[in-house]
């Protein structure tokens, strides 16, 4: 890796307009909250706008050039596929109108992260984990500051502080908290704000615990025995000190009455004597559906199109999951290819390359399990789609040999590796 092309990405205004929609994806959800739902629609549209705008400047500088990655004719076909299943819903402007947030947002992405990968793949996923650092540490500090109060050790359904809810915290924790690994590694920072960041990641740790989320806490803790087993650069004693105050600090919030600790085991417990946990009762409205239609297998119902799963009793208005929105939305042909681009090719790689680099990947790839990330206006759109498409990269698979003193630099079609 090598610090001068990080510093030329983080000066790039290409990487900072990326910065921008991103960050103002934020500051949507929380003006929803401390301005009225009535702004949603206006902020959108404003949203939207400035990804078309954004579009355009990453094509002046970037062109429709896709030189650094592959997959390239699997994304597009998924483009073209999802956008034309839209027109087939039955609901088709309400599809259109998403399947455009859809694809607009995305090519904006593609374009900007090849355009990106001239300054290195590895220098490119330590500058986006800065990127996602400094926009989501932006909840975690709303509550601090708005909603923090010491006694409370479960605020699942809370709205606390005047922006988020307990899902945001969690979602936003678990990202800042691993994406601040591999900043505290690799990215130039000046002292003080290293030294800011170790002194609230315990905060931010509280934060996701408390805030009840499982899958939060389920990818938390996925990457944290991936940490122990697979990192290469931290030493043991290290990793052992840091298993005991994980372990530690659930320990002691679990000891009060009414915690996070309590209720995820109670509201496990309830919903698997029950059955009545709204994602599976939607999975087995749409196979329903599917079992008395199979040409759905092949078809889909139609991207963003609730219409089935309302029919045949799903008791959410939405699927909830994003992979469900695909396999449902568009068959299972399109989803195997979806699952390919963003689930198998990617892990590949970073179980193979970059895990001792960046955890990110872990959440973003489970929490859209459980919630609809799809559209631009998502919680974790931009960076979801953006860490992807970077894995996606070809620089990462050259069989060359891997260690933080490398930096991987393009010169057209050839990547070589400088010292």
């Amino acid at each position: 890796m090598d610090i001068r092309y990080m510093r030329l990405i983080l000066k790039d205004s290409v990487f900072r307009l990326l910065f921008l929609n991103m960050f103002l994806v934020i500051v949507g959800y929380a003006s929803a909250y401390a301005i009225g739902l009535w702004f949603v629609d206006v902020f959108r549209i404003f949203k939207l706008i400035l990804v078309v705008i954004s579009l355009g400047f990453v094509l002046s500088r970037n062109g429709f050039s896709t030189i650094f990655l592959l997959n390239k004719f699997n994304i597009y076909l998924l483009i073209l596929v999802m956008l034309g299943l839209s027109f087939f819903s039955d609901s088709p402007f309400q599809s259109i109108y998403k399947g455009l947030t859809f694809v607009f947002p995305l090519l904006y992405i593609i374009y900007s992260i090849n355009y990106l990968l001239q300054y290195g793949a590895y220098n490119l996923l330590v500058s986006l984990s800065f990127l996602i650092l400094i926009t989501y540490v932006l909840v975690p500090l709303s509550f601090l500051f708005l909603g923090f109060e010491i006694e409370r050790t479960n605020i699942y359904g809370y709205q606390e502080g005047e922006f988020f809810v307990s899902n945001h915290y969690g979602w936003s924790s678990v990202l800042f908290l691993l994406s601040s690994i591999t900043v505290l590694r690799f990215y130039p920072l000046k002292k003080l704000y290293r030294i800011l960041i170790l002194i609230f990641i315990p905060f931010v740790f509280y934060v996701l615990i408390i805030s009840g989320n499982r899958a939060g806490l389920f990818s938390a803790g996925i990457a944290f025995f991936i940490f122990l087993f697979k990192d290469r650069f931290f030493p043991l004693v290290g990793k052992l000190m840091v298993l005991f105050l994980i372990v530690f600090s659930v320990f002691l919030v679990s000891l009060t009455e009414n915690s996070s600790i309590d209720f995820i085991e109670l509201r496990n417990e309830t919903q698997l004597k029950s059955g009545s946990e709204g994602r599976l009762i939607g999975t087995n409205a749409m196979l329903r559906s599917f079992e008395y239609n199979p040409v759905y297998w092949f078809t889909g119902v139609g991207m963003f199109d609730y219409s089935e799963l309302h029919k045949y009793g799903g008791i959410l208005p939405v699927y909830h999951n994003s992979y469900w929105e695909v396999l449902f939305g568009s068959g299972i042909i399109v989803f195997i290819i979806f699952l390919k681009i963003m689930i198998y090719d990617p892990f590949k790689i970073f179980w193979k390359k970059i895990s001792s680099f960046s955890l990110v990947i872990i959440p973003l790839i489970i929490i859209p399990f459980f919630e609809t990330n799809l559209t631009a206006g998502q919680f974790l759109f931009f960076p979801w789609f953006s860490i992807i498409i970077l894995l996606n990269a070809k620089e990462f698979h050259i069989s060359l040999p891997i260690d933080d003193s490398f930096v991987h630099v393009y010169s057209g079609d050839t990547a070589t590796s400088v010292r």
